[in-house]
């Protein structure tokens, strides 16, 4: 089953092309990085998603809703999205398993009423990441790679059946980048899993369970594939324009080094 259905797709706006000719499938159990210089395209893409832009030509599907025939309210309640304009919005006192429990709702408010039950949900949400050790902190007391933690257990609640996590290790440290990802590890060993798109601009952070990438360049979908197919010399030194040298990390990682 496709989640995520593209046929020959172009959006335009201000009379400027953004996207263009794009054929792209997500299929249920994929989890995809897209990958792509700043420029090339992926908040665009994204918007597209979300339809927070409407495609100018081309079919757009998204879990199964046919843009311009389908319900995009009810498409949109199915999609998790992790990103800064959310962290912005939330209360900064509020405690940490109440930020979660606010996923249930689709709010960056409790505006319904809620008790033990839901609370402890949030709780054994942020527990089944690696975040029990929020649980009873105020948002404004964690730090960066706490938040954006705290924000990937918010939108589990509502089970989407996608979640887009967009330059999640921004602004983060070494170490702190690098415990967010194997916590997003978890996420995809999760029972009922959703579909993972993880925006970057650095390969590095293509993890393990990663196992489809889709490189965008100005606009355009320069490859795509099984990441076995799209990790090598040839596509890449393509893509950037450039000769690089993929250096291991380990058995599923790999920086990618221009030859400068």
């Amino acid at each position: 089953m496709a989640l995520i259905s593209m046929k020959d797709v172009t959006l335009k706006r201000q009379g400027k092309i953004l996207l263009h000719h794009l054929n792209w499938e997500v299929k249920k159990g994929e989890h995809w990085a897209i990958l792509g210089l700043n420029g090339s395209g992926k908040t665009t893409l994204l918007k597209l998603i979300m339809a927070d832009y409407w495609f100018s030509e081309g079919e757009v599907e998204i879990l199964g809703t046919k843009f311009g025939q389908g319900d995009i309210p009810d498409m949109r309640k199915r999609i998790g999205v992790v990103g800064s304009f959310i962290a912005e919005r939330l209360p900064k006192t509020m405690l940490a398993e109440k930020i979660v429990l606010t996923g249930k709702y689709k709010s960056s408010l409790l505006y319904k009423s809620y008790g033990k039950k839901e609370i402890d949900e949030a709780k054994e949400m942020l527990k089944s990441i690696g975040g029990e050790q929020l649980i009873g902190r105020a948002y404004a007391s964690l730090s960066q790679g706490e938040k954006q933690l705290l924000l990937i257990a918010r939108s589990l609640m509502d089970n989407p059946e996608i979640i887009i996590l967009d330059e999640a290790t921004t602004g983060l440290d070494l170490f702190a980048r690098e415990k967010l990802l194997q916590q997003i590890e978890r996420v995809m060993d999760l029972p009922h899993t959703p579909t993972i798109l993880y925006v970057t601009h650095h390969a590095e952070e293509i993890t393990s369970k990663i196992d489809h990438i889709l490189l965008l360049k100005k606009g355009t979908i320069a490859a795509q594939g099984k990441k076995d197919d799209i990790i090598t010399p040839e596509v890449l030194t393509d893509f950037y324009n450039d000769h690089v040298t993929i250096i291991p990390i380990d058995e599923q990682r790999f920086f990618i080094k221009p030859q400068i």
